[in-house]
This record gives C-alpha cells, sequence and structure tokens, in this order.
C-alpha cells in the first residue's frame, strides 16, 4: 500500500501506508452513541482504547454535526473540548490530534495546546480559519460540504463538482500563505449528498487531484451504509458492514487517511492489503 507525506507544523512527516484516524466525539447528540464522551475522563478512556485498536490519530469533535442537529455556541464548544485535548495530550503527547470544528479561535486555540491538524468541515466558513490554518502551518483538512452542515439537504453531486470546490478552497488557503504541502482533502461523505451520490464518490475517489495525494475517507456508519438507511442505527441496522465495503474501495481507490468507529475492522482491512501487495 502507497505511503504519503503530509506538513505538519513545519515537518515534513512521511507516512508508509493510509494513517487510522480514530473518531473522538465530545458530545451528547453525534448520530452514533457509542461514539459519545460527555466528560474529559470518559473521552481519556475511549482515546486509550483507540490507540490499543491502532489508532494513529484521533479526530476530536465537540459539536455534532449530524442532520437536523442544533449547533452549539464557542463557549459551549471549548467547555467541551479543551479539558479533555489537555489531558489527552498529557496522557499520550505521542499520538496525532485533528480537531473538528468550523470556528477559528477553537483551532488556534487547540493548536496551541498540541493538537497538530486542523479538520474543518464546513470548508472556511469562518473567514479567519485561513489565516489561523497559516499562521500555525498545521494540517488542514478541508471538506466539501452544504452551506447549511445540518440541513439534512441530498444533492446528487457529480465528482466533479466536488473536484471545482474543493479546489476553490484550496486556493483559499494558499492565497492566505498555508503551503499545499499540508493539506489533504475530504469529500465529505454524508454531507448533503443522496446515496447514489455518496457511493459514486467513494468508487471516484480516484479521480480527485487532492494535493499529495493526501485523501481523507469519511464514511463511518453514516446513514448510506447501513442497510435500512431511513432507520437509526442499531444491532439490526448497523452501518459497520457498509462502511467496511466503502473503506475497502476507497483504500483501493487511494484513500489516505480512514476515519472511522471501529479501529480494529480499518486495521484488519490494512492488513488484508498489505498481505495482497507482498
Amino acid at each position: 500500500m502507497r505511503g504519503f507525506s503530509w506538513r505538519l507544523k513545519g515537518k515534513d512527516v512521511k507516512f508508509e501506508r493510509p494513517l487510522i484516524v480514530g473518531i473522538l466525539n465530545l458530545t451528547p447528540d453525534s448520530f452514533y452513541a457509542n461514539s459519545r464522551n460527555t466528560t474529559p475522563e470518559a473521552a481519556l478512556e475511549r482515546a486509550k482504547s483507540l490507540i490499543n485498536d491502532g489508532a494513529d490519530m484521533l479526530d476530536l469533535g465537540a459539536e455534532s454535526t449530524r442532520p437536523g442537529s442544533a449547533l452549539i455556541d464557542e463557549a459551549e464548544e471549548g467547555r467541551r473540548l479543551f479539558p479533555a485535548l489537555e489531558m489527552i495530550k498529557e496522557a499520550v503527547p505521542d499520538i496525532l490530534l485533528s480537531i473538528d470544528t468550523r470556528r477559528a479561535n477553537i483551532a488556534e486555540k487547540a493548536l496551541a495546546m498540541g493538537a497538530d491538524v486542523i479538520n474543518d468541515v464546513s470548508a472556511l466558513s469562518d473567514a479567519k480559519m485561513a489565516s489561523v490554518a497559516a499562521k500555525s502551518g498545521a494540517g488542514f483538512i478541508l471538506m466539501h460540504s452544504p452551506k447549511d452542515l445540518a440541513s439534512g439537504q441530498n444533492t446528487d453531486i457529480k465528482t466533479s463538482e466536488v473536484e471545482a470546490f474543493l479546489k476553490e478552497k484550496t486556493a483559499e488557503l494558499l492565497k492566505a500563505g498555508l503551503s499545499i504541502d499540508c493539506i489533504a482533502w475530504d469529500p465529505g461523505l454524508g454531507f448533503g449528498k443522496t446515496m447514489e451520490a455518496n457511493w459514486r464518490l467513494t468508487e471516484e475517489l480516484d479521480k480527485l487531484s487532492a494535493p499529495g495525494g493526501r485523501i481523507m475517507f469519511g464514511a463511518s456508519r453514516k446513514r448510506f451504509t447501513r442497510p435500512n438507511p431511513a432507520m437509526p442505527e442499531s444491532e439490526s441496522n448497523s452501518g459497520l458492514p457498509g462502511t467496511i465495503r466503502a473503506n475497502r474501495i476507497a483504500l483501493a481507490k487511494g484513500a489516505t487517511l480512514l476515519r472511522v468507529h471501529d479501529v480494529k475492522e480499518a486495521r484488519d482491512l490494512l492488513r488484508e492489503g498489505e498481505s495482497y501487495a507482498s
């Protein structure tokens, strides 16, 4: 499986294989109930579990963007995020950390506390975000998203439209002074897209000309991976098999980061790919 390089806070880091990004939700209302952590102590235990299972990076998010969710204010996001981030950084200082946020002030403080990557699911909706990224030189994950993150809208968007959007936003980051070597793309599976569009983007992932080939793929347990997408995630309507299927396709199509709830299963996929390549 091919490796890649990524500039993180001024240092060019080379990875020999795709990375597993463990999802760490600091929310009471994320769509997958088993991923919710509402205290710093619970977040730390979950972080250790994800790392033990094989996560290479943790993605900390303190605001749910599931369809229909109520977006929170900056003070509440900070209250949820910063104590957990501080505790995790102290306990496991070497783990890579990304911060899932749409707010520049939150990103700036998190980077000062030791985070390595900004994961902006709103694609620069905060006018200050590009300058914060450029000043820090942090890794930056730029995601394709609808204007209203939690709208639940369904658009049959084409891969070429996602490509054009991400190129436009990348240009904004470059203009602000962020190095192209810091930027990764995320096609935004599950955000404002039809079932057909999500699976088409998965199959056409290799058509995205992401900087340095850096693509984060985040299909994990989203609605389109379930046998019955109209019904909530449950034991009988689990999105895990569909997630594994999507991740297998994505790895074959060039994904370099897998953002997942189920780290062990993602690790098994990487081992499967390593056996094919040997």
